[in-house]
């Protein structure tokens, strides 16, 4: 029997799933009802989400496979963490220390885990000799809300993972191939555009900037005399060529010099830094010239998110892969 696997990430106005069947992925994007989730990236809507689960699953005809969850920045933190050898056990009973700033309450309602990273030469030599890791923390009823609803509608989750281990996993898998250690990911998202570097099998840096597809949703149903819901279909299509109206040029500059900011403090803390270029992720990169904004902002290439993903479908499919990575990054980082 072929292996199969299904991922899930649910922004705020899609839902993209990664099905991995053998040698093949096939990505898929769906949009939302509006209102379905909210500007934190919670689910508002239980009950109509799992329906929409049970629509996706007979429509893209997913298999009774295991699935995986990929959490948004605000409902799961991961860091980098140092911390000196120790037993499992020790581990996880200090682990929610290193998140004392993100756990509320008692920390028995989180869940804490982690991911050993190799160590560098200079961590191997440190006096103090401590263990580098990914680690990372969800409230336990979030998780659990979360399975409830995939099982309600017919599916079980096998794994949940924050964003940031679900690009390393796909960096990990295809690092070699690709002869790089050090990505660079700009999630041009609804809400915010985050910019995320992954360098070998740990997150060196994420910063998150204040300005999304959102702003742009405002000003051109302004321009239009829409709501913004209808005006993000028209950006996405570009109705009237109305990427051109008055404001969007300034609005995709403003963008392009925050990326940029994050970009240079980023290799000036990490001198050795060499960044082949970036991979822009997210609903926003399919908008061609708020991609070319920040090409002209940064003089970085930016490269083709299609590039980590080589098992597509089909090449007409490459166009998902922007809007795929973390779901993608959910079913390859175990096969």
């Amino acid at each position: 029997m072929v292996k199969a696997k299904v991922g899930f990430d649910i922004g705020s106005n899609n839902v993209s799933v990664a099905l991995l069947k053998g040698e093949e992925i096939r990505l898929e994007t769906v949009r939302l009802p509006e209102n379905m989730v909210d500007s934190s990236g919670a689910i508002v809507l239980p009950h109509a989400f799992t329906q929409l689960l049970k629509q996706l699953k007979k429509e893209l005809a997913l298999p009774m496979a295991p699935a995986a969850l990929v959490l948004p920045p605000s409902q799961a933190i991961c860091r980098l963490v140092n911390l000196p050898r120790m037993t499992t056990e020790q581990l996880l009973l200090n682990l929610p220390y290193e998140f004392s700033d993100f756990i509320q309450g008692v920390a028995d309602q989180y869940f804490c885990d982690y991911a050993v990273c190799t160590q560098t030469e200079t961590e191997m030599m440190a006096e103090e000799g401590g263990v580098p890791m990914m680690a990372a923390v969800a409230a336990k009823q979030t998780l659990a809300e979360y399975a409830q609803m995939f099982a309600r509608a017919g599916i079980s989750l096998k794994s949940i993972l924050p964003q940031e281990m679900a690009l390393v996993s796909l960096v990990q898998h295809r690092a070699k191939d690709l002869d790089s250690e050090e990505f660079c990911f700009v999630d041009l998202g609804h809400y915010a555009t985050r910019i995320t570097v992954v360098w070998r099998d740990r997150v060196q840096a994420t910063r998150q900037i204040a300005l999304g597809g959102r702003n742009l949703d405002l000003l051109l149903a302004d321009e239009l005399g829409v709501d913004a819901f209808l005006a993000n279909t028209y950006k996405l299509s570009n109705y009237q060529d109305i990427l051109s109206a008055s404001g969007v040029a300034e609005l995709f500059d403003r963008i392009a010099v925050e990326i940029l900011k994050v970009i240079n403090f980023y290799q000036f803390t990490f001198r050795s830094s060499n960044l082949p270029g970036i991979y822009l992720v997210g609903g926003g990169a399919a908008l061609q010239p708020l991609r070319q904004a920040i090409e002209n902002a940064l003089g970085l290439p930016l490269l083709e998110p299609a590039q980590l993903l080589p098992r597509l479908k089909s090449t007409a499919e490459a166009s998902e892969a922007a809007m795929g990575v973390f779901a993608a990054g959910a079913v390859v980082g175990e096969n």
